[in-house]
């Protein structure tokens, strides 16, 4: 089946969900058709080197899939792909506001501890990684560990005590400091759920985890205000360590992403990079205006295109790890109805930020946030099949970005799991 093919079926089915309330069974399934941008199969094992030299068969090979694939295709992907939405009625993974409006799945689920940790304030998601795992979709999980140093002092409507919380805490949650027994828990929370998450064959799901992203910011505890390159790079490779080599987990990738940087450079990009030996992931965060944006997106494009080769000289996966319009203009209801298609316009036409593995984009609230007087506001990324986003030429945007050659959604890509592999000696 031909990418164009697959994108008018997929987009039939959506008009069908539109019209008719039709559900997921409509699509076919992984064993009724051919996907077209399954990387390239391999006769032998492909060599890696990665951050677990003890990693999972199934974990390596995720590895090498995206390493693999890239060029031929940017996959997309979507924060709380089938437990937040507009238009589902059920957050059990088996809906998505994507499905519903272009009849796939995002190839790239995006989850965060808030689901992992006590209280766990995003619900459980086990399940629902379970499902979209079996999809052959490609898991990645971001934190949001809440501040050690305060967790206790959270207060209703407050940002004390969570990770918004910029009281400095990287130093104490070193061992020796005087959070670090706190944040360790949180760690043992994690480690749990990963040992624990296990498809139908008793086989462990990988997961590319992102530890504490946009660093480069202040808005967070272990921020750039908060920590010295060197303390941040400390708690990133204590938390690579004891996940890996003290509690054993073996499923997981690990992700390194500050925010895009106005110089997209590499000396710029490695102030607080932890280093080659607990990364496997290479990414960056970067949001921008819904007007006046081609700045922004020359910025977009040189920051992937630096991705791009810091990952070929490194042997990473190079990933645009969070992409959008800035929350306060979503939440202003202002918007850009040609924003998808200018993204991949302009990463389709530089030869080097074309190859980068995937893209993601931040959730959609079903109920949105508070707004400055306390009543809800807009706060989504992924255009639904609502009359609001038909009407203001939003849906139509994804639409074609959906029907674009280059791009990936689930039922794109096939042996993510199953590509044999051997490790660089």
């Amino acid at each position: 089946m031909t990418i164009l093919f697959r994108r008018l079926t997929g987009l039939l089915a959506g008009s069908c969900l539109l019209l008719t309330g039709c559900s997921e069974s409509v699509t076919p399934s992984s064993t009724e058709h051919q996907q077209a941008s399954a990387a390239p199969h391999e006769t032998a094992a492909v060599t890696i080197q990665i951050s677990d030299t003890k990693a999972t068969a199934e974990t390596r090979s995720l590895f090498a899939w995206l390493r693999a694939q890239r060029g031929e295709g940017i996959l997309f992907g979507h924060q709380h792909e089938t437990t937040q939405g507009l238009t589902i009625t059920s957050t059990d993974g088996t809906q998505s506001d994507t499905f519903n409006a272009v009849g796939d799945f995002a190839a790239v689920y995006g989850w965060d501890t808030l689901s992992i940790i006590s209280p766990k304030k995003e619900g459980d998601i086990v399940e629902q990684v379970k499902k979209a795992h079996a999809r052959g979709g490609i898991i990645t999980v971001s934190t949001h560990p809440d501040n050690p140093l305060t967790d206790t002092q959270k207060t209703e409507g407050s940002d004390v005590g969570t990770s918004w919380d910029r009281t400095p805490a990287v130093v104490a949650s070193l061992p020796g400091g005087e959070a670090h027994d706190v944040y360790r828990g949180y760690l043992d929370e994690v480690a749990e759920w990963a040992l624990q998450l296990k498809d139908n064959e008793g086989k462990l799901i990988p997961v590319i985890f992102r530890i504490l992203h946009e660093n480069t910011g202040s808005w967070f505890w272990w921020g750039e205000e908060q920590s010295t390159p060197e303390e941040y790079k400390a708690l990133y490779r204590y938390t690579v360590e004891y996940l890996r080599d003290t509690k054993g987990v073996h499923n997981f990738l690990y992700a390194y992403s500050p925010n895009a940087f106005d110089d997209a450079t590499e000396e710029n990009y490695l102030e607080r990079y932890p280093g080659d030996a607990w990364v496997d992931v290479i990414g960056f965060d970067t949001y921008g205006p819904s007007a006046d944006n081609q700045a922004w997106f020359d910025k977009l494009v040189a920051n992937a295109a630096l991705m791009v080769n810091m990952a070929e000289s490194r042997g990473k996966i190079p990933v645009i790890s969070e992409v959008g319009i800035r929350a306060p203009e979503i939440e202003a209801g202002l918007y850009d109805n040609q924003w998808y298609q200018k993204m991949i316009n302009n990463l389709k036409a530089d030869p080097v930020a074309r190859q980068i593995a995937f893209l993601l984009v931040w959730r959609n609230a079903p109920e949105g946030v508070p707004g400055p007087d306390g009543e809800p506001v807009p706060h989504y990324w992924v255009p639904t099949n609502r009359q609001e986003n038909i009407d203001n030429g939003t849906l139509e945007d994804f639409k074609a970005f959906y029907a674009d050659e280059f791009t990936r959604f689930n039922r794109d890509i096939e042996g993510v799991y199953s590509l044999k592999t051997s490790l660089a000696q």
